[in-house]
């Protein structure tokens, strides 16, 4: 196997490493970002109640379980999110969708699975390793094409596994990803008064919650 040696003495140009951080940085954009579905929840009168994120694994929409009953910013505003529709991102494509398994109780774990007319690819999972750099990707507020948010896995505790990025309104059920494009989690929303720490759902959590619906797991 050929091997290399940096001579460190030379000094490394930081516009090459600036450079190659942010070709992986799109790499790992264009391998996730057409699997994001943008997610609209509407009241049982067919009104707007929230915009969401998800992403496509298999022939289901995975997305955070709490949007199902979400009644609005400041909660209790309006009626509950009742039906979802999905807005796609290679072409706009627009459809309703089908809860074909539904928030647990207490949404533990924080998880819900939908149903179009699309299928993808899923995405590999992998182990969680902490400070780990990571990406969440998803829609924020009004957005029609998926935006990135980067940051670090900050916990790996079972129960409070988080990660340290920027989230908005909108960025519940981004799938969280590592360098690779390899699924390390669910995003659930920030943690406490910081919208830069936010708590997610572990892949290992919704590996099993597939399965338990009937659907193939991570792999």
């Amino acid at each position: 196997m050929a091997r290399f040696r940096i001579n460190l003495d030379d000094g490394v140009d930081p516009v090459d490493v600036g450079a190659a951080v942010e070709m992986l940085d799109q790499a790992v954009y264009a391998k996730v970002s057409p699997l994001v579905v943008k997610l609209l929840g509407f009241s049982q009168d067919g009104s707007l109640v929230g915009q969401f994120s998800g992403f496509m694994h298999g022939e289901v929409i995975v997305a955070a379980g709490h949007m199902q009953g979400f009644c609005g910013k400041p909660l209790g505003s309006t009626s509950p999110a009742v039906a979802f529709k999905a807005r796609y991102p290679t072409d706009g494509f627009e459809e309703d969708l089908e809860v074909v398994a539904p928030s647990p109780p207490g949404n533990v774990p924080d998880l819900i699975l939908l149903k179009g007319s699309r299928s993808a690819t899923s995405l590999w999972s992998t182990d969680l390793e902490i400070m780990a750099s990571v990406y969440a990707l998803g829609y924020t507020g009004t957005e029609n094409k998926p935006s990135c948010s980067k940051g670090s896995l900050s916990s790996t505790m079972p129960g409070s596994v988080a990660i340290t990025a920027h989230a908005d309104d909108g960025f519940s059920g981004r799938p969280v990803v590592d360098k690779h494009g390899r699924l390390l989690g669910v995003v659930k929303g920030a943690l406490g008064t910081t919208i830069m720490r936010i708590g997610i759902t572990p892949n290992y959590d919704l590996h099993t919650y597939l399965l338990q619906a009937g659907y193939p797991g991570l792999i």
